[in-house]
């Protein structure tokens, strides 16, 4: 503050101000100039800004940027509409090897500060932070990035995040989980509700049943409960699909289904064999079909419930071959008829620049259908081709029935039906001289 000097004072010079601060101890960030302007202007008792000093800069803290948020609150999803679906819930986090996880922004020191005495103002220290590795998990040599090392289910346990390659479901497959899709595998200790989906990149386990509801993995599917598909489900696996018993559900398995109990009024593929292993095994009802072989001790039943075997060719083979041969036939009729469409322009002997600009265009498209539809044509006639080698591969195939197959049930073996008409106990079912043919068990 300036002080006006008394009557017979003196005014206070610039250089008595700076001795006073001096006096203070005051050093650092002295502000001469608005000292002098200050004494100069007569700005009697008033305070000045004499001296400051630096503010330190506080550090900042490192931060981890989430780039996959691990779910804690179930959100069924909305769509456009607003329809709010409640069987998509989105729980399942799905990452893949080498997915970026987390990126470190590291800490940044701050910048000390000076006071008015000289002394430094040390900033406040910043805090530093690891990056959440968990099971599976990798960083970089900075540290700075945190990827998952597996593919799997991403989940933040105790603040660490993990990588799993199995999906665990406690309890059902309901409203609860919504449906699964998961990249790896999934245990689910409870039930497959009604309406429900499971999908999975790995095998399935499920300790209860499948209820209506679609399951499918790329592995195998063991069902501990049973598959009552309830005329609505199907159950889909890549390898192998074990299950207690079978009933009103559609089932495919690559390789082979296999069921304790019975397999009842069931659509069943597999693409080597369908088996019933318990002592009253029974397959009633539906249409089965495998590559290599159908075996079950009880095969239709004394009501003569229509009942459909089909074994001697790779079923999801014969689909594509169906499949194939019924589009041939309509790309066969589309050739012939650009084929004579060409053939008629080469015999009105009219060269091309003879043409008008719209005709000529009509050629050119022409000869290029031709063209692509010949060579569609030879590629598909070649997969027929092979298709049918492969068919006939399977001429050991046969069904086994190790107690009893009542009238009604029909089986086909390759291109041969057998229908039964009256009971026939422990037999085999072969294709010999190209008939089927019973044979003793052996």
């Amino acid at each position: 503050m300036i002080t006006r000097p008394s009557d017979n004072g003196k005014r206070c010079s610039v250089e008595q101000a700076l001795n006073a601060l001096q006096e203070k101890k005051v050093v650092f960030g002295i502000d001469e100039k608005r000292i002098r302007e200050a004494i100069q202007g007569n700005n009697w008792e008033r305070k000045i800004l004499a001296a400051q000093g630096i503010a330190p800069i506080d550090g900042l803290d490192a931060r981890l940027d989430y780039v996959f948020q691990s779910k804690t609150s179930v959100q069924p999803k909305i769509d456009d509409s607003g329809k709010v679906d409640f069987h998509n819930l989105g729980i399942v986090n799905n990452v893949r090897k080498g997915d970026l996880l987390v990126t470190k922004t590291p800490a940044r020191m701050g910048t000390p500060g000076t006071d008015v005495y000289g002394k430094t103002i040390p900033p406040k220290h910043p805090k530093d932070m690891n990056l959440p590795r968990g099971k599976n998990t990798v960083s970089d040599s900075d540290g700075i990035h945190l990827y998952a090392a597996i593919d799997g289910h991403m989940s933040l346990v105790n603040n660490k995040i993990d990588i799993n390659q199995v999906y665990n479901v406690i309890g059902d497959v309901d409203y609860s989980s919504g449906n699964i899709d998961f990249i790896g595998s999934v245990t689910i200790r409870g039930n497959v509700t009604t309406g429900f989906i499971v999908n999975a990149g790995g095998d399935v386990e499920i300790q209860g049943s499948v209820q209506g509801a679609d399951v499918s993995a790329r592995g195998s599917i063991i069902v501990k409960g049973g598959i009552n598909g309830k005329m609505k489900g199907k159950v889909v696996a890549g390898t192998n699909v074990i299950a207690r018993f079978i009933e009103n559900a559609i089932v495919e398995a690559g390789c082979n289904v296999l069921a304790k109990e019975a397999i009842i009024q069931s659509h069943v593929k597999a693409g080597q064999s369908v088996k019933v292993t318990d002592n009253k095994a029974i397959i009633v009802g539906g249409v089965i079909q495998a590559a290599e072989a159908v075996e079950s001790k009880v095969l239709g039943s004394q009501l003569a419930t229509q009942t459909i075997v089909d074994v001697g060719v790779n079923p999801y083979l014969k689909e594509e071959y169906h499949k194939l041969t019924k589009g041939q036939t309509a790309r066969n009729k589309e050739f012939q008829n650009i084929a004579h469409n060409l053939q008629v322009y080469n015999k009105s002997g009219i060269s091309v620049e003879n043409l008008s600009e719209k005709k000529r265009e009509i050629l050119i498209k022409l000869l290029d259908q031709y063209t692509s539809l010949r060579n569609e044509i030879q590629e598909i006639d070649a997969r027929i081709e092979h298709l049918e080698k492969e068919m006939r591969r399977y001429q050991n195939a046969e069904v086994r029935v190790l107690e009893v197959v009542y009238p009604g049930v029909r089986i086909t073996i390759g291109d041969q039906i057998y229908v039964v008409n009256d009971s026939i106990k422990y037999a085999r079912f072969l294709i010999e001289d190209g008939e089927i043919r019973k044979a003793a068990l052996r």
